[in-house]
């Protein structure tokens, strides 16, 4: 059957990207692959009915019923190259609203409060290499690598008790950090609210050199509606959707990501 998910997580991974998302039936997660080694999406793989791409919090429905045998990553599926379906954008309240539910008990992240772990390791945790948080104090360092001939973006924040330093490849916050000299940033200099909740997806890699390295893929807020209790409002009165785009804020502070 096609998957219907909330998309949580749009991350650079090499020369394409990597898209994750939440089962709306709350059955866990599910990252979107295709059958190439690295599992690496290109806008051709990714293309919505109305020949648009996804954002953050889309509801979307996509055949993609085969596990990919990565025992680092299992919650990998295999897409099927047909069409993927827009069902709403972004998804409604009623499904957002189940994210804050699949928080993680801090402070381990992912089978420790480590940034690495042993790739035979990984292959014993019990749950999938995806994991939620909600990041407190993060703020984000741009540093230039002269020797690799790259910039290093990364995201600082607590979670629990521990202070973590963990690569940043949120898509839209890579962009918005690349140009930008070197030096740290607020959250709130990227348009990130300090009135609301803050998630961080935290994702495991694949083995490189005997480890797998965690890496945060994605940040949102969720529209203000779900701060909401649904209980205090009539139910003409509460919304189903909300508009938005992928981080409204983001967007009106760097107008070059417009």
């Amino acid at each position: 059957m096609p998957e219907d998910l909330i998309l949580v997580a749009i991350s650079r991974q090499g020369d394409g990207r990597s898209i994750a998302g939440m089962r709306v039936n709350g059955r866990g997660w599910v990252r979107l692959v295709t059958p190439r080694q690295e599992g690496i999406l290109y806008p051709h793989h990714t293309l919505l009915s109305g020949r648009t791409q996804p954002r953050l919090l889309d509801r979307i429905l996509v055949d993609a019923d085969w596990p990919d045998h990565h025992p680092e990553q299992p919650e990998n599926r295999l897409i099927e190259g047909t069409p993927w379906q827009l069902l709403e954008r972004p998804a409604c309240l009623s499904a957002l609203r189940a994210i804050p539910a699949a928080l993680e008990t801090p402070p381990a992240l992912l089978g420790d409060a480590e940034s690495r772990l042993r790739s035979s390791h990984v292959r014993e945790l019990p749950g999938p290499s995806l994991a939620l948080c909600s990041p407190r104090q993060l703020y984000f360092s741009v540093r230039d690598d002269h020797d690799l001939g790259r910039r290093r973006l990364r995201a600082h924040f607590r979670w629990g008790s521990r202070e973590w330093r963990l690569p940043l490849q949120d898509e839209l916050y890579r962009r918005a950090l690349a140009h930008r000299p070197e030096g740290d940033y607020p959250a709130a200099a990227l348009g990130l609210r300090p009135d609301r909740p803050l998630y961080g997806a935290v994702s495991l890699g694949l083995p490189f050199g005997g480890w797998c390295y965690k890496s945060i893929v994605s940040l949102f807020q969720l529209p203000f509606a779900c701060l909401r209790d649904p209980h205090q409002l009539p139910a003409e009165k509460l919304p189903a959707c909300v508009s938005r785009s992928s981080s409204p804020n983001l967007l009106r502070h760097d107008p070059s990501l417009r």
